[in-house]
């Protein structure tokens, strides 16, 4: 036997074989079958002054039963089991394994619904719609290199509007953004970032994702002199001058910030009625500042104050 009388051979073997698994296919195919798989849940309510109050299943599993080659298809199609809530307004126990006929698919398949494996029941529980505006926090933990620092976190948008049963809405005070974790950064940073949306009530969020930048910069170090210190809350009747009037602070922070730091970014000031003693006692001031920085310090730290009547 020649060459070319193996590979004619060969190619009729293979030939045959195919055949006999196409005709086995076909076969198989034609028969009848059971096959149970989960289809989506499908919650309608065009009532837009209710809504549902708790969460509910994705999905509810269904057994078909059909011949092969239409279970087959109908992996292609989209196939839900879809509820209308429309016209509930409280609270409703749904045995579902009574309604088979919410499965939607296509009719043309020639399969029927066999049976609602699971679940057995749904809880729906409606509540009065609301909704309001609440503040992102978000939620990080972002190390820099050494020599660099996170100097401002800043959100957009910073708020969001949360949608969802009013006895739910009534308690949002903030809504928090899923972690952020940065390790050794040394660069400023965007991330697109999702919200943490609520285990326990069923709402909307819009948007449902914020964007955070992370303005990360060099560590700086920085001395603003001739700072006047300032003393509030003096009485009328009395005249009251620190000593010394002037201080120079010192500063750590983001070498962008501290370049444009000037002495007007700053106050230091005493508390006369809180804080004075009496002659001869020193005491501290306190420093505010608008700007975000790590540190600061005023040279000197403690204050004498010269009191006398006007």
């Amino acid at each position: 036997m020649n060459r070319y009388e193996n590979q004619k051979n060969y190619k009729a073997m293979v030939a045959v074989t195919l055949l006999a698994v196409f005709l086995w296919f076909m076969v198989k195919m034609s028969k009848k079958y059971d096959y149970a798989f989960d289809v989506p849940l499908k919650i309608v309510n065009t009532n837009m002054d209710y809504c549902l109050k708790y969460p509910v299943p994705d999905t509810v599993r269904v057994e078909f039963s059909g011949t092969g080659d239409a279970l087959f298809r109908l992996q292609f199609y989209p196939v839900v089991y879809r509820i209308d809530l429309s016209d509930v307004k409280d609270r409703i126990v749904m045995d579902i394994t009574q309604h088979p006929e919410y499965v939607r698919f296509p009719e043309d398949l020639s399969i029927t619904v066999k049976s609602i494996v699971r679940p057995q029941q749904i809880v729906f529980e409606m509540d009065r719609c609301q909704e309001r505006e609440v503040v992102v926090q978000p939620v990080y933990q972002v190390k820099t290199e050494p020599g660099f620092t996170l100097v401002a976190v800043r959100l957009k948008p910073d708020t969001v509007v949360v949608r969802g049963p009013a006895s739910f809405i009534d308690t949002v005070s903030k809504v928090y953004t899923a972690p952020v974790r940065e390790e050794a950064a040394r660069f400023p940073f965007t991330r697109d970032v999702p919200l943490q949306k609520s285990q326990e009530f069923l709402a909307q969020y819009r948007p449902e994702a914020v964007q955070i930048y992370f303005d990360i910069q060099r560590l700086a170090e920085k001395e603003i002199p001739n700072v006047p210190v300032e003393v509030v809350n003096v009485p009328s009747r009395l005249e009251v001058i620190p000593l010394p009037s002037f201080v120079t602070l010192y500063i750590k922070g983001g070498e962008k910030i501290l370049a444009n730091a000037r002495a007007r970014d700053f106050r230091v000031v005493i508390d006369f009625r809180r804080d004075w003693k009496g002659e001869g006692k020193k005491i501290p001031a306190r420093i505010d500042t608008p700007l975000n920085i790590l540190y600061v310090e005023s040279k000197p730290s403690q204050f004498e104050l010269f009191v006398q009547r006007k």
